[in-house]
């Protein structure tokens, strides 16, 4: 019994810590706006990493040392499954997939981890961003892991559900309050004068500071809570314990699910509470404001998808459909109100109206959902069908109010779907050029000048799966595909209700750039976490007929999902064992059995050395991105200085960092002498080789030389990386022409004449550009590439030059 509670005393402290690290990456995501910026999440993945290296080493040593001390192996994730292994049939084959699935989705994030690794040591496109790639899914992977290791223990499980709930409320709160002028977001609500882009020239951005993006997590977060509450007033008998797992927040719902699995007869107890109020109205409770946001994000493939998504489930589960109109009914119109009125006040409120117009179309909802979710479940006959007739006209008035409101968004022609077409096709030629394993991290990023057909402004392809492509190639976007097939398949077997907010990330990310925030890549990991954590509290909770009590089932086994822990059905078994799913080690499912199976030695050197690789990585990767916080801080500090010789020193320590960064190279190289100038920026394009602005820097330097032909070279080369730059051709046509003015002026006839010659070609071929692109219309320049009035002057000098001498 000693040995019993020790193991499950250092189960639990490591359970906490993991469960403490899916907090602080739940917290990030929201602050730092749903980690985007990579520059910025420099220190947060320092610490991210410290603390993976922390528990990782706190695993290895308690182990260890509780080996030492003659107690079983830990396996470190508990649950019991209540599958018998041993058992033919759907239900073993269908343990067997859980098992396959989840290992699919830890090693295909470890897999593109390792991708990125590999471009690194070989030389990419850009260092730096493939660098940033590399520490992002450190972050995914690890998260990965922490999240589905707490979701198969009863500790933890709590921490993965309430944590989840808490951000979703956390996020949407934050951007209604900001609207109201509680919270002062700077950047919360966006502004534009194109009726293409917002109907009313507001949409509300949140903390991610992008309606699209901002749109879809609501939809996210909208979605799998409106399914869980109809799964729970749909299917009472079903789903006694699957929303007190998947609380709203509070962590009072998953104490009363494991109260009522305690005593006999749970699932009467769970229908004589099912009155219970303020459990409804918690249930209840994020509807509006999930909705609320999504509404006033304004975003028309966040609504589709989560349409889309919607009529997808619904038609497998048609038994869901009258449950989820009487739940979404109320929160939904009352939510479409509610934008109609901030539509029209621009979405700026003064606070104490806004609070009061806020609290109570909130309470509203609350209260007249609550009545429409008891009166369907609990009528019959013709009441049922008039609740329902009732709730189809509350989604159906929501709807129109709506739809009338951005009706021109969505008949009329759209730019940026048309702008996205030129993305897309433009993404498939570079990638044409490397189709196996891409060109490293962030090849759009740093490619797009280069490959673009039109002059438009789109530093982000728009497209996630693209984007993959063009950093890992077809292998990596293969991998990409497997996981998510692993998921998918995995929610769709453990709980269906969570299938629409993963179906909404899936499609929504084919339209946008949904993928460059880390935040979604969190909730992708986080989604089959929490059907794990439903499936295991449905099995610890499930009733014990009294048929099973009296006759004890031998050699009845079951296996945990996550990597293969086998434990038995029944905790008084004799002989029964449990398998470590991480290392197959084998312990007995019973504390009090005298004869344990002894460990293997391979199966625990196995254990030790995944133990030590977790935690190397997550050493390797905490020192590069503390290096890289460091190279941060300095340039941000070089900046801001106003004192010449202090910014050199300042931007050589944040170089010395981080010498992968070319932004930091060029500051450095425009404060040096030519010589070192020079030397500076050839170092930074080993790191860069295709970077436009090191290479337009080359060229500027060589301009105010005696060199024409490095001039010319590198000037070739900024422009064939950066073709669409008025400011670029027009200085590198002047520079010629001076360079030309200079050598004529020192008697260097010949030297001169080559670069008159050679600023009139450029001029051809400047104006060439010019005429090809205003010919195609001016829609989607967003450059204003054109002859300037500037090049027609230079033109005329050229001439006038030419025939002079």
């Amino acid at each position: 019994m000693w040995r019993f509670k020790k193991d499950r005393s250092l189960e639990s402290s490591i359970a906490y810590m993991c469960g403490a690290l899916v907090i602080t990456a739940g917290v990030g995501a929201c602050l730092l706006r749903g980690l985007f910026f990579t520059e910025e999440m420099y220190p947060f993945l320092t610490l991210w990493f410290v603390l993976c290296c922390t528990c990782s080493l706190y695993y290895l040593v308690g182990v260890g040392a509780w080996r030492k001390s003659g107690g079983g192996a830990v396996s470190g994730i508990t649950g019991v499954n209540g599958v018998s292994e041993g058992s033919e049939g759907s239900e073993g084959s269908e343990v067997s997939g859980e098992n396959k699935a989840l290992r699919i989705l830890l090693s295909v994030s470890l897999i593109i981890l390792s991708l990125y690794v590999i471009h690194w040591l070989r030389g990419p496109l850009s260092s730096q961003g493939t660098m940033n790639e590399m520490l992002r899914w450190g972050l995914y992977a690890s998260f990965a892991l922490l999240v589905c290791f707490c979701a198969v223990n009863r500790v933890g499980r709590r921490i993965v559900n309430v944590t989840w709930s808490m951000a979703g409320m956390f996020l949407s709160m934050s951007a209604l309050l900001a609207v109201c002028g509680v919270v002062k977001l700077p950047f919360a609500v966006a502004y534009s004068n194109s009726a293409e882009v917002s109907a009313t020239g507001v949409r509300l951005a949140g903390l991610m500071e992008y309606p699209n993006a901002f749109g879809a997590v609501m939809a996210v977060f909208l979605l799998e809570r409106l399914f869980a509450v109809a799964v729970y007033y749909g299917e009472p008998k079903k789903s006694v314990n699957m929303l007190g797992v998947r609380s709203v927040g509070l962590g009072m719902e998953c104490a009363e699910a494991e109260r009522r699995s305690k005593g006999a007869g749970g699932v009467e107890a769970e229908q004589g509470k099912a009155g219970s109020t303020t459990a409804a109205l918690l249930r209840l409770l994020p509807l509006f404001p999930y909705t609320a946001a999504l509404l006033l994000s304004e975003s028309r493939g966040a609504w589709l998808t989560a349409a889309c998504a919607c009529a997808a489930v619904l038609l497998w589960k048609r038994q869901l459909i009258a449950p989820l109109l009487a739940a979404g009914a109320a929160p939904v119109a009352v939510a479409a109100l509610l934008y109609r009125q901030l539509a029209r006040a621009g979405l700026a409120v003064e606070p104490v109206p806004g609070l009061l117009l806020l609290a109570g179309l909130w309470a509203g909802a609350l209260l007249a959902g609550l009545w429409l979710c008891r009166r369907q479940r609990s009528a019959a006959g013709t009441a049922r069908a008039a609740m329902l007739a009732l709730a189809a006209a509350g989604w159906t008035a929501a709807g129109i109010a709506v739809l009338l409101h951005v009706r021109e968004r969505i008949t009329g022609p759209s730019s940026t779907v048309s702008a996205r077409g030129l993305f897309y096709r433009d993404a498939w030629r570079l990638a044409a050029e490397a189709p196996w394993l891409g060109r490293g991290g962030e090849t759009w990023r740093h490619a797009y000048l280069a490959a673009q057909s039109r002059p438009y402004v789109g530093s982000q392809v728009h497209n996630g799966y693209l984007d993959i492509l063009l950093n890992l190639g077809f292998v990596g976007l293969a991998a990409i595909l497997l996981m998510l097939l692993a998921a998918g398949w995995l929610l769709a077997t453990k709980s269906p209700g969570l299938l629409p907010p993963f179906l909404v990330i899936v499609l929504h990310s084919v339209v946008d750039f949904d993928w460059s925030y880390g935040l979604f890549w969190l909730l992708l990991f986080w989604l089959p976490a929490l059907a794990l954590a439903e499936d295991k509290q449905k099995h610890q909770s499930a009733p014990t007929h009294p048929q099973s009590e009296t006759k004890l089932p031998i050699q009845s086994t079951s296996t945990n999902p996550l990597t293969n822990v086998t434990t038995p059905a029944n905790p008084l078994i004799a002989q029964s064992t449990s398998t470590n799913p991480l290392t197959n080690v084998t312990t007995p499912a019973n504390p009090l059995i005298a004869n344990s199976t002894p460990k293997k030695p391979p199966q625990i050197r196995l254990r030790q050395l995944i133990g030590t690789t977790v935690c190397c990585f997550s050493l390797l990767l905490g020192v590069l991105s503390f290096h890289a916080a460091q190279g941060e801080k300095f340039y941000r500090q070089a900046i801001m200085s106003v004192d010449p010789s202090v910014k050199v020193e300042l931007l050589q320590q944040s170089l010395g960092w981080n010498p992968r960064s070319p932004r930091t190279a060029i500051a450095l190289s425009r404060l040096l002498s030519g010589e070192q100038s020079v030397s500076l920026l050839r170092q930074s394009l080993l790191y860069s080789p295709k970077n436009a602005s090191l290479s337009w820097e080359l060229a500027e330097r060589w301009m105010s030389s005696d060199h024409p032909g490095a001039a010319l070279y590198w000037i070739g080369q900024s422009l064939r990386l950066d073709k669409y730059n008025n400011a670029k051709w027009v200085k590198a046509i002047e520079g010629m022409l001076l360079m030309g003015q200079k050598k004529l002026a020192e008697g260097n006839r010949k030297e001169g004449l080559v670069c008159v010659a050679s600023g009139n070609e450029l001029l051809l071929e400047y104006r060439r550009l010019a005429e090809e692109e205003a010919n195609k219309g001016g829609q989607h320049n967003d450059r204003e590439f054109q002859m300037t009035e500037q090049a027609d002057d230079l033109s005329r000098r050229l001439s006038m030059l030419a025939l002079r001498f």
